[in-house]
């Protein structure tokens, strides 16, 4: 694990351990526990800050370290280093730390100029810049808090509580008495290796805590990372809302800046809080500690180990603080500028068809397909075939596609199962042995094969767009295939923010690289086939509205019987196709004969529905199952019973029986009762039944002639007639 964080003691020595908060100094060691590192090298690092070091304080703490559930990464000291100004030698590309933060571009400390501090040259009115800040920062009648006073801590000087009994316009006006600058005078004498300290808000009068402040109008950004230079350039460059800038008289400058919260301590918070990440995402991180209201911050016009604590600058930046989020809104757009109809008269050139014609397409280079369909239904197959299509400039589902170069994002099978699929899926094309279109094939198809390495989307789209860029400018390639979409969209469809972050991805490489994006999706558990098209897929909607043309693939309900002879036992489905740019065009009927689709060749599909288009169905159809087999079984039962009767010799010459012969000798059903006379007068009436019954005149008692209704077996009546009607 050490071999793969090499550059971390290097980022480590960016980053003086005397400036450390308590917490951040246990982070690093935390980190560098982490990383595979030893606690030798934790305890020489922090051997640098002298007066905090205790031996042997490093070799105890490292055996606790690994035993909490928090982990800490070998990010926070990468990007605490960088704070710090510190960037990565150049070297081998390494991997970026899962916790490592991404610094945004734009301001960032290595673009911005360096700016001219100097602080003990030229002339120097100490009391005059005192007044200056007092009456820049606070009303007349504001009281201030200041603090000259310290105690020893640690090798540390610490501020004590200080003063706040006079207002500034008392301060102001007893400054501007004071000779030769003596600003002693007026506040009282301080250390001369401490400095002093001002509360930057107005306080009560009453004491130096968060609730004496009566109004929140500035807070402290302080961040000693950098060189001095470079922090006032940061400041400058980020157009902070500064009342006042004034040097610590050591390593760095504090900005005191215009919050503008009034009385609303949430508000304050609030903005605070929104200050310092826009400070730390531009590479100046300040110090977190300097948040609260009533925090202390140098005092110009005094002096520190020699050094002054000098005004450098009054109200710089933007005036306010609404005016700086106005301007961080602006410099930080990057969207197009919006545009006007003065081109209402020059013709409109669109981007050619990429699958389809100009008056039946389906798509046009630069947009964007899902195409959408059940889970293990052969969508990649689908994919590779259109993939295959558009390389060689062959049809797809019939439709004709334009020649060039396609991507093929493989985030789901097995590399060399993949590449035997595209060998499958080409050789089963009728066009497969043409010895230009495999060499067309050749040259036009890229893999990049991801199987265990996905990323979320966003995080995969600039490594994309990178590679895609390399082969030529943008629209070398005409086409890139995303399969399939649950791999790099975090796994949750339905969060509609995951969701729009992968859309906006999307948008991205089809603007970035010129070409279309094509990715797949499954539908959810369950049928469909009652919901549109575009609502079939699984998860949020924002997949349907977002994409520009859409390809479903929903299962037709077809009897086993016909899908048996006539389908072979393939499965059949019904695409229906959505598309922005295009006419709506005709669903197709496809079936899927391992590995390709093809349309329908005889039309026999379109009488059938797609499964879950009519939800009783498959209730109608298990009922039909069940009607059907009771009516065998009863035409079983009669035959048997009427066979069985003529060979005992019932049926006489004419080979008729009667009802009770029937009863006598008819068999049990499958639930193993025996049918009673009248079930068995019902089953001869029906269309089906294989008997049939009539009445005959027959001389009975006393030579009187009567009739009776007998039975006879139909199929042999029928053939007496014939052969009756042949004589």
């Amino acid at each position: 694990m050490k071999e793969q964080h090499r550059d971390l003691l290097d980022a480590l020595d960016a980053i003086d351990p005397a400036g450390l908060s308590y917490q951040e100094w246990v982070d690093c060691g935390m980190a560098l526990h982490e990383s595979g590192f030893t606690w030798q090298d934790w305890d020489e690092w922090s051997r640098q800050d002298s007066a905090r070091y205790h031996e042997g304080e490093c070799e105890r703490k490292w055996k606790s370290f690994g035993n909490g559930v928090e982990r800490i990464t070998s990010g926070t000291i990468i990007q605490m280093a960088r704070e710090r100004g510190w960037y990565p030698s150049q070297g081998p590309v390494r991997a970026i730390d899962w916790d490592e933060p991404i610094m945004v571009g734009g301001i960032t400390p290595d673009w911005v100029d360096e700016e001219d501090v100097d602080i003990n040259g030229g002339t120097w009115h100490p009391a005059r810049e005192l007044s200056d800040y007092l009456q820049t920062l606070f009303d007349d009648s504001d009281h201030v808090c200041y603090v000259n006073e310290t105690y020893e801590k640690d090798g540390r000087y610490m501020p004590k509580r200080g003063h706040w009994d006079r207002t500034a316009e008392q301060l102001r006006e007893e400054l501007s008495k004071c000779k030769n600058d003596d600003i002693g005078a007026v506040l009282g004498d301080w250390n001369e290796n401490a400095g002093a300290w001002i509360c930057f808000n107005p306080m009560d009068g009453k004491g130096r805590g968060n609730q004496n402040v009566t109004e929140y109008r500035y807070a402290l950004v302080e961040s000693d990372t950098l060189e001095v230079e470079k922090q006032l350039g940061m400041i400058k460059a980020m157009k902070l809302p500064c009342a006042a800038v004034v040097s610590s008289g050591h390593k760095s400058v504090h900005a005191i800046v215009r919050i503008d919260a009034g009385s609303d301590y949430a508000l304050y918070r609030k903005r605070v809080e929104k200050l310092y990440q826009y400070c730390a995402t531009h590479g100046f991180s300040p110090d977190t500690a300097n948040k609260n209201p009533s925090r202390l911050s140098r005092m110009p016009g005094i002096t520190r180990a020699g050094n002054r604590q000098k005004l450098l600058e009054l109200n710089i930046g933007c005036k306010d603080w609404d005016e700086w989020e106005v301007w961080i809104d602006e410099s930080e757009d990057d969207l197009p500028d919006e545009v006007d109809c003065s081109d209402w008269d020059e013709p409109v050139v669109l981007n050619a068809p990429l699958i389809g014609t100009e008056d039946a397409g389906l798509l046009r280079q630069g947009q964007k397909l899902i195409v959408t369909g059940d889970s293990k239904m052969g969508k990649s197959y689908a994919l590779i075939d259109l993939a295959e299509a558009v390389c060689t400039g062959g049809d797809w589902l019939d439709m004709p596609c334009a020649k060039g170069k396609v991507l093929y994002v493989n985030l789901e099978i097995e590399a060399d199962e993949f590449r035997q699929r595209l060998h499958t899926v080409w050789n089963a094309r009728r066009d497969h042995a043409d010895a230009e279109k495999i060499n067309s094939l050749r040259q036009n198809f890229y893999t990049w094969n991801l199987r265990g390495k996905a990323r979320l989307m966003k995080e995969l789209t600039p490594l994309l767009i990178r590679r895609v860029l390399k082969h030529g400018e943008s629209g070398t390639f005409v086409m890139i295939i995303v399969d399939p979409v649950y791999k790099v969209n975090g796994g949750d469809d339905n969060d509609s923010r995951m969701v729009a972050e992968f859309t906006n991805a999307i948008d991205r490489i089809t603007e970035e690289c010129g070409c279309a994006v094509v990715y797949a999706h499954h539908h959810p558990k369950g049928t469909s086939g009652q919901k549109k098209a575009m609502d079939r897929m699984s998860g949020s909607g924002v997949y349907a509205r977002d994409a520009d043309s859409m390809c479903d693939f929903t299962p037709l309900e077809i009897p086993e019987e016909f899908r048996k002879t006539h389908l072979s036992g393939a499965p059949a489905y019904r695409v229906s196709m959505t598309t922005r740019s295009f006419p709506t065009p005709p669903e197709k009927n496809v079936i899927f004969s391992w590995p390709r689709f093809y349309l329908d060749p005889t039309g026999k599909l379109s009488r059938f529905e797609t499964e879950g288009a009519d939800p009783f169905s498959k209730a109608k159809e298990t009922r039909k199952k069940e009607s059907n087999r009771v009516k065998k079984e009863a035409a079983e039962l009669l035959q048997n019973a009427f066979d069985k009767a003529i060979e005992n010799g019932c049926g006489g010459e004419e080979g008729y029986v009667s009802m009770g012969d029937l009863v006598e000798y008819i068999g049990t059903r499958d639930d193993g009762e025996k049918p009673k006379d009248r079930t068995i007068r019902d089953w001869i009436a029906k269309e089906w039944s294989p008997l049939g019954k009539k009445s005959v005149e027959y001389i009975g008692y006393k030579g009187k002639t009567s009739t009776k209704t007998v039975y006879f077996d139909r199929m042999k009546e029928v053939e007496k007639e014939f052969w009756e009607d042949e004589k």
